[in-house]
């Protein structure tokens, strides 16, 4: 049929009727290779472009970040002819907001309709939300829930509603307990935070609750009592999640 759309490149059909790139999907085991490899071979400047946009949004991702276009360029070193349009564009889709009277860039409501969509954050907060309520009746201080993003933890919930907060997995019992998987996380001296896994219904970890207060409710003999209350919680947690073990 005339003017009839024929894809080409990585969409264009084979004999079975699949699309290369879905005929490749199908025939190699890793779609994550396959996908990268889709990316590498792209346009160039379409990727720089999306890199770039990503990156403020990161950028802006931090607590009450608002900046103005100026901080921005100093902080990321982007040409501000390419900065601008990169700006104008996020803001014009809602994904950024301009305060008229600072001239200040912030994050706008798509970005917190996308974090509200992502569901296993959800379904953590929600799990949660009771079980560190009775928490923070048990102990004098903290309680976090946290997941892992790279070598970083990110909390999901918090006894004291700080939320969203990135730090070094390192630098945490919760942090630790992630990187190492499957086992409770205790310091080396028997004092200090403590941490236990959250399980989704697979059995996986996915999560890490984390109490943190005052050195004489975490050390002695009130270590154990704090470390079975912990494990509870967690297990309550985990339940929420359908982990049934």
């Amino acid at each position: 049929m005339a003017g009839a759309f024929t894809p080409t490149g990585p969409y264009q059909l084979n004999s079975a009727g699949q699309s290369n790139l879905e005929g490749r999907l199908t025939n190699k085991g890793n779609p994550r290779e396959v996908l990268s490899e889709e990316v590498s071979n792209a346009d160039g400047s379409g990727v720089k472009s999306a890199e770039r946009a990503l990156t403020i949004l990161e950028l802006f991702s931090g607590r009450n970040m608002a900046l103005t276009f100026t901080e921005v360029a100093d902080k990321l070193g982007y040409p501000r002819s390419s900065l601008h349009g990169l700006l104008r564009t996020l803001a014009a889709r809602g994904w950024l907001r301009l305060d008229p009277a600072t001239r200040r860039f912030s994050l706008g409501v798509r970005a917190w309709e996308a974090g509200t969509a992502y569901t296993p954050a959800t379904e953590l907060s929600r799990g949660a939300a009771p079980v560190l309520q009775w928490l923070e009746t048990s102990f004098d201080g903290s309680v976090v829930l946290s997941v892992l993003d790279g070598q970083e933890t990110v909390c999901i919930a918090c006894s004291a509603g700080q939320v969203g907060g990135r730090s070094a997995a390192t630098a945490s019992a919760a942090g630790r307990l992630l990187l190492a998987g499957d086992r409770d996380a205790m310091s080396p001296d028997g004092a200090g935070p403590l941490a236990m896994p959250v399980r989704d219904r697979s059995g996986a970890v996915v999560a890490a609750l984390q109490i943190s207060g005052p050195a004489e409710d975490l050390s002695g003999e009130r270590r154990g009592a704090a470390l079975q209350t912990l494990r509870q919680g967690a297990d309550r947690i985990s339940a929420a999640l359908g982990f049934a073990g």
